[in-house]
């Protein structure tokens, strides 16, 4: 979230959000796609440049959770489900140009790069054969796991700045890196995320 670059003045934004997240997983011409929901939370600072134009980076957590249907059959009543957690810390540089549209409305652009660790990511597999039940926790971070902590992130969005106080923005960034570690050359997996916020300036 970026605050409004027709500020004479730097302003600090602490916000928080809704967050979509897309996990495109490609194996040879096979592509196949998963979706997460969560929230985001943080702070960033606009540096206002010149006139209209500004700077503002941040540091935000975000946190993905996901529940997928993995089997399910009547036969022998069996049924597995798996539940995944995703916690992030996201670093991001965006550059913004502002236009005051009223005296108490302002509206922006930005665009920037941002760069995304990986916390922790886990998963717990539950299933249920003939009506006995289990489950196994899995740390998708571990060794042999194949998945990488690491991202660089590019993206933007447009938002509003109302009363010089709130802010809404609405933005896209999408994983330019592999998240994938193994050594298979055609396997591919990228993620990207839709975003939509609010934040209170100071």
């Amino acid at each position: 979230m970026m605050l409004s670059a027709s500020n004479a003045f730097a302003q600090i934004a602490v916000g928080a959000g809704y967050l979509n997240a897309t996990d495109s997983f490609k194996n040879g011409s096979t592509t196949e796609k998963g979706n997460s929901n969560g929230f985001y939370a943080g702070i960033s600072y606009n540096i206002p440049i010149s006139s209209g134009f500004a700077v503002a980076p941040g540091i935000y957590y975000s946190g993905l959770f996901s529940k997928d249907d993995v089997f399910s059959t009547s036969f022998l009543n069996t049924k597995v489900d798996s539940k995944t957690q995703e916690h992030f810390i996201n670093v991001p540089v965006n550059f913004n140009y502002g236009i005051e549209m009223a005296p108490d409305m302002t509206a922006f652009i930005y665009a920037g790069p941002t760069l995304q660790y990986g916390l922790a990511s886990k998963t717990k597999v539950e299933g249920t054969i003939a009506g006995y039940s289990g489950d196994k926790d899995v740390d998708n971070y571990a060794d042999g796991n194949d998945y990488g902590k690491m991202n660089v992130l590019i993206g933007g969005g447009v938002g509003m700045n109302l009363m010089n106080a709130f802010q809404i923005t609405v933005g896209y960034d999408y994983g330019l890196m592999n998240l994938y570690t193994g050594d298979a050359d055609d396997v591919k997996h990228n993620k990207s995320y839709i975003k939509l916020g609010v934040a209170y300036l100071f």
